[in-house]
């Protein structure tokens, strides 16, 4: 049982490895790049999101497929339902063997025409936290992963603002003098003659 994500990759081979991906026993798509990554919603923030998958709520049933590295521009993650069986098998014609492991740990080498078959419990886990704790899933997102958060844009400086008001901005934004009247100004800011 995993947490988070299962992986099979091309483990310490240089080589690109590939991966079969069945769902339901019906082939979908045959991955060749550093390998694939299964993943829960509760796994969807960690090396799923690393690989460029998308954060998925934990309340969405769901197993997020990600690509590691795939040496194609069209391969995206896709989230599949959670009552599907998903097969990732290494195929006959493979470069090399892939490397399984389950929320990091326990590699194991799966050979040619080997795979590992993956489905969603039918008992979820249960997560507790103390009364006392007000965070959600998008606060503890934000906490830990500094989503969303930058450095909010300043106001415009006022020489600026001056330069590009009335009818003598019209003028100088047709010669090109607002930028230049613009970058003098930050230059005598700074302390350098313009």
């Amino acid at each position: 049982a995993v947490l988070n994500e299962v992986s099979v990759d091309r483990g310490p081979s240089p080589l690109l490895t590939n991966v079969d991906v069945y769902c339901d026993d019906r082939f979908v798509l045959s991955s060749q790049g550093d390998g694939i990554i299964l993943s829960t919603p509760t796994g969807s923030t960690a090396y799923s999101l690393a690989a460029g998958g998308s954060m998925v709520h934990p309340d969405v049933p769901g197993i997020l497929l990600t690509p590691i590295c795939p040496q194609t521009l069209s391969f995206r993650p896709i989230v599949f339902p959670d009552s599907v069986t998903l097969r990732l098998q290494v195929p006959d014609n493979a470069t090399e063997v892939g490397w399984c492991s389950f929320d990091g740990r326990n590699a194991m080498a799966l050979q040619k025409n080997w795979s590992v078959t993956v489905v969603s419990s039918k008992w979820p886990i249960p997560i507790m936290k103390p009364a006392d704790v007000e965070n959600d899933w998008f606060q503890g997102v934000m906490d830990s992963l500094n989503w969303n958060v930058r450095k909010a844009q300043g106001a415009l400086d006022k020489g600026f603002e001056r330069a590009v008001s009335g009818d003598e901005a019209s003028q100088q934004l047709a010669a090109g003098g607002v930028a230049q009247k613009h970058q003098g100004g930050a230059k005598q800011r700074a302390g350098v003659p313009a």
